[in-house]
């Protein structure tokens, strides 16, 4: 199926569902996006989200393919919070990332790169843990005080990072988002 995050562009570059597609543009050519996304076969399967079941983005969006002749659109009604919540994996855009990086001090950034890839760089303010190390970890780079506490994993590339956030989807942190890219993009969008 394909997946598509019916929240805004700003809400979906800051964590999504991993694999899921966005429509950039106005709202009155959203049929139009979802067309060239599926390359005009309107009975592909859909699955659309949102911010769960208090927000109704989804709900519009679905009537509005419905409207249009297509006729395989789900909607996963419980949105992010939900999906976070429940330790299901969210991927994080380069913009999302550096607009944390930039804004919130209280986040915590983890490099699940080697300890020895670690030692030649990372970013500044961030912490090495790798998947195999998150199980046994017990306090810092962790927060014990806020499980809320927004963490950003990345690594030397997406499967890295999100091979840490599985591992930490067994653990009470529920903010966690991994940044799909390389440790050098991101790096030279840091600086």
């Amino acid at each position: 199926a394909t997946i598509l995050d019916t929240r805004p562009h700003a809400e979906f570059v800051n964590g999504h569902i991993p694999g899921a597609n966005t429509l950039k543009g106005p709202a009155s050519e959203a049929v139009t996006g979802v067309e060239k996304l599926v390359d005009g076969d309107k009975s592909k399967a859909l699955v659309l989200y949102c911010n769960g079941p208090h927000c109704q983005a989804s709900r519009r969006m679905a009537a509005q393919l419905l409207d249009a002749g297509f006729t395989n659109v789900r909607r996963y009604q419980l949105g992010m919070p939900v999906w976070r919540a429940l330790g299901g994996p969210t991927e994080i855009d380069i913009e999302g990332v550096l607009r944390i990086f930039r804004n919130d001090q209280t986040a915590v950034f983890l490099d699940a790169r080697s300890a020895e890839d670690f030692g030649k760089g990372s970013l500044r303010r961030a912490h090495n843990l790798t998947a195999e190390t998150a199980a046994k970890v017990q306090g810092a780079p962790m927060p014990l005080d806020d499980f809320n506490t927004r963490i950003v994993l990345f690594g030397r590339d997406a499967q890295q990072a999100r091979e840490l956030a599985e591992a930490l989807s067994k653990r009470p942190w529920h903010n966690v988002s991994y940044f799909a890219g390389t440790f050098e993009s991101l790096n030279a969008a840091v600086r």
